[in-house]
Order: structure tokens, then sequence, then C-alpha cells
């Protein structure tokens, strides 16, 4: 699992847990913010080759992470300032969508990824049939 931590500015992994209620384990961190670039990294997803993709608000980029150098392959510069969040869509997961927000944000922008590049579907989300619907 990724976390931004955008007051840092750094992405960090941990360890998921398996088991409902267990923890998150060994932290560590993939990639800092150089310091000559405004903002933080905000929203992030990851493709089908395992790189993290994330927004950087107030630097008006979304950028590629290899997660295994922290080397940074692909950067997309955005006309708006902030962009919040990115995600993989169109009938091959080869676009990336990007949420943007602030006064010249507020929209959606939609990038064709660089040939061979392609996100992960996202799971599908299950409800429980033993849940009881009369408890608080």
């Amino acid at each position: 699992m990724y976390f931004c931590d955008t007051p840092t500015r750094k992405l960090y992994s941990f360890n998921y847990p398996k088991e409902v209620g267990g923890k998150l384990t060994n932290r560590r961190l993939v990639w800092t913010m150089p310091s000559n670039l405004p903002g933080g990294p905000d929203g992030a997803q990851v493709d089908a080759a395992g790189f993290i993709w994330m927004a950087l608000s107030g630097a008006g980029r979304v950028i590629r992470v290899d997660p295994s150098t922290g080397k940074v392959d692909v950067v997309v510069h955005l006309p708006a300032k902030c962009p919040t969040s990115c995600t993989f869509g169109g009938e091959d997961l080869d676009t990336l969508f990007i949420t943007t927000r602030g006064p010249d944000g507020g929209g959606v922008f939609r990038v064709k990824l660089p040939f061979g590049i392609k996100g992960l579907p996202e799971p599908c989300f299950k409800v429980l049939d033993n849940i009881d619907s009369n408890e608080n």
C-alpha cells in the first residue's frame, strides 16, 4: 500500500495486512518531492507495471514513479496548478483522468498514456450478505 504524505512531501510504502483489523507494517520511503517544486504529493494510482502515478498539487503536474528506485520516468504537465488525483480509464485502461482544484482548476483532464502503459481495473465493491440492517 502507498501513502502520499502531503505535509512532509513524501511517498511511503507499507505492507498491507491480510487479516481484518491488522495494522500496516514496514514503512518504507519511496520518493521525496524535490524542494524546487511547490506544493505536495496528493492522490495516486498504480499502473499495470506497478509504477505509481501521483498528482503533485501546487506543481501543476502528475508524475510516474518507479517504486523500486524512486526515479520519475514520466511527467504530465497540466494547465492547472493543483491536480488532486488521477485514475485510469478508457476501453484499454490507457487513458489517465486527472482531477484538479483551485481558481485555475475544478475540472477533469484526459491524457492518452505513452504506448504500452496501462492501468489496472478497479476492484468491485462487495456488499456482505450477513450484515444486519437493523443494527446502528
